[in-house]
């Protein structure tokens, strides 16, 4: 099969939810497993003022530690997730990915976040649910089709370098999960229309993964999610196993925040998925 091929027979589209206010944006193919708890946040549903209304869940943008708390709270609550059960990985625009447990419960919300430098978390806990922060990054959630793990990862162009989806095949690989019953969603991420880069962040994907890459009135355009599925099919993950949301932070304005479109004035969005019980 061709890349072009695979990127026709992938999924396409997430779907809106509205739930005590909060939207969120969940990938079909993870909603008909039954076994999985998931969502991508948006900016609507929290309690954050401007400009960084109103669910702000990055502690980066403002001091005021209570409310991205409470954001969290409202956040998890709508989606069904238990706030004392969650664990956010780092954001280092790396690859590494952890395993995360009880253990972890907490970490990077409401306690200091003790794990190793990691962009990615998976659990296998029932209990356990894992998130990760992005305002126009890649965001990379997986699931095992049999149900014995589930994941998330922050995606930068420095990660998707880096492979970040390799990290997730042999991390899952590594416990015992076999890459063909993974199922992956990328969620919603700037566009290739609108992240502008320069030669040295070209330099990185020229070779590898060219087809991210596009030129029009002497700018150079990098499309992350392209990148990250262009390792998906190297990688021989079939195509029926991948959901693409297809929604540029940068363009929309209502629902997604973007770091590139509104600078030290964004807030992030969460990626948040888990077990349902």
């Amino acid at each position: 099969m061709s890349f072009d091929r695979f990127l026709y027979e992938i999924n396409r589209g997430f779907t809106k939810n509205q739930r005590n206010g909060v939207v969120f944006f969940t990938a079909p193919s993870f909603d008909e497993l039954g076994f999985v708890r998931h969502g991508v946040t948006s900016r609507i549903g929290g309690v954050s003022e401007p400009p960084y209304d109103s669910l702000n869940l990055s502690f980066k943008r403002t001091p005021d530690t209570e409310v991205i708390r409470k954001n969290f709270e409202i956040a998890s609550n709508a989606m069904g997730f238990s706030f004392d059960s969650l664990v956010m990985c780092h954001y280092v625009h790396g690859n590494n990915v952890e395993v995360v447990n009880a253990e972890h419960h907490g970490a990077g919300i409401t306690r200091e976040n003790e794990l190793p430098f990691c962009d990615g978390v998976i659990t296998v806990s029932p209990d356990t649910a894992c998130v990760s922060l992005h305002s126009d990054c890649g965001i990379i959630m997986f699931a095992d089709r049999r149900g014995r793990a589930v994941g998330t990862c922050h995606s930068g162009w420095k990660g998707t370098d880096l492979e970040t989806v390799v990290s997730v095949i042999r991390k899952m690989e590594s416990i015992g999960i076999d890459r063909s019953d993974i199922l992956f969603a990328l969620g919603p991420a700037i566009s290739g229309r609108n992240y502008e880069i320069k030669e040295d962040v070209e330099s990185h994907f020229r070779e590898r993964f060219p087809e991210s890459l596009s030129y029009r009135d002497g700018k150079i355009y990098l499309d992350i999610n392209t990148a990250l599925l262009k390792q998906m099919y190297n990688e021989g993950i079939p195509a029926a196993n991948v959901t693409c949301a297809d929604m540029c932070t940068y363009e929309n304005r209502e629902y997604l925040y973007s770091y590139r479109r509104d600078g030290k004035n964004a807030g992030a969005m969460g990626a948040f998925i888990g077990f349902s019980k």
